[in-house]
């Protein structure tokens, strides 16, 4: 006896009642037609959205959990607004834009204001032509006497600046070696020597400063001699000026009273310019000499002839009687 529920082989395709046949619904595409491309807003091919996470929308994750159905009294057919492509990257594009360009300008408003602000370390021309130096020190030691002299014709040939206008160097100015003293039998040895590119490196006092700024002074240099076993030490210092009569102004400057000197460079012994000492200023074309010794000890005073032959010989200054020949 046959089974109801099996069909018969020549029976036809079991009808379902209520179900619309398929000619008079859904097309059913043919094994050998193609599957229509849905449609929709936002059409997804169903293998894409199989891929996608089964959600029907690209991009979701594998395995995730499915959105739940939006509710509300959205009107059907009405499409979601849509960002437009790129408006995010050039927004960002435009801020930082505008933030480089705030950035450049505050640059620029720094570098002009450092600019316009005078360094204290950079010289400078100042209205009535002279230089403008930079802070010196306020305090430091002078020399209990000091005398000074003008140029000369024995130095004509570097009686300006433009006549002479090569640096004076410090190795030039002091080199290796030492200096004798005929009367007292000392060897004053170089121990140190130093370049002042800003002269007010090289001085103290405020008015010295100011008397060597209209004096144009342009450079400095120092030099350190002493004589332990004889018990001497000497300081000699030289300044760059515009010319001769600028030079003669400066050696006055430093023996006016005007609160200022030469600025005992590093290493001199411990007691110098605290005792007794000498000092003299010579013009020599266009560069001021000042000249500055002591006694280890600190002794002696303006009679002593063992101090004022020391003083000659530290102001020997063969270097610039070389520029002068």
């Amino acid at each position: 006896m046959s089974d109801p529920r099996r069909p018969h082989p020549h029976a036809g395709p079991p009808r379902h009642h209520g179900a619309p046949h398929p000619a008079q619904g859904r097309h059913v595409p043919r094994p050998s037609e193609p599957e229509a491309a849905p449609t929709g807003p936002n059409p997804v091919r169903p293998e894409l959205a199989e891929e996608s996470g089964r959600d029907g929308r690209s991009g979701g994750s594998s395995g995730g959990r499915k959105p739940a159905p939006k509710t509300g009294s959205a009107k059907p057919g009405a499409k979601k607004s849509q960002k437009r492509p790129g408006a995010g990257k050039r927004r960002s594009r435009l801020f930082f834009g505008a933030a480089a360009a705030l950035l450049a300008l505050a640059c620029v408003a720094v570098v002009a204001v450092l600019a316009l602000r005078p360094s204290e370390k950079t010289a400078g021309r100042t209205a009535d032509g002279g230089v403008r130096l930079g802070v010196p020190e306020l305090t430091g030691f002078s020399p209990g006497t000091y005398s000074s002299s003008p140029s000369t014709d024995v130095f004509a040939q570097i009686e300006t600046r433009e006549l002479d206008p090569e640096p004076l160097t410090a190795d030039e100015m002091f080199p290796k070696g030492s200096l004798s003293d005929e009367t007292t039998g000392a060897e004053i040895v170089r121990r140190s020597s130093v370049e002042d590119a800003d002269c007010a490196d090289a001085i103290w006092g405020k008015g010295l400063a100011e008397a060597l700024g209209k004096a144009g002074c342009s450079q400095a240099v120092r030099g350190l001699y002493t004589d332990p076993k004889k018990g001497f030490a000497a300081v000699v210092a030289v300044y760059n000026l515009t010319d001769a009569e600028a030079a003669g102004d400066a050696v006055e400057a430093f023996g006016a009273g005007s609160g200022g000197f030469v600025r005992v460079p590093d290493g001199a012994p411990k007691l110098f310019g605290e005792g007794f000492s000498m000092a003299r200023g010579i013009a020599m074309g266009h560069y001021a000499l000042i000249a500055w010794v002591q006694r280890t000890d600190g002794t002696g005073d303006g009679r002593s002839a063992a101090l004022l032959s020391v003083l000659v010989t530290a102001a020997e200054a063969d270097a610039l009687y070389g520029r002068a020949a």
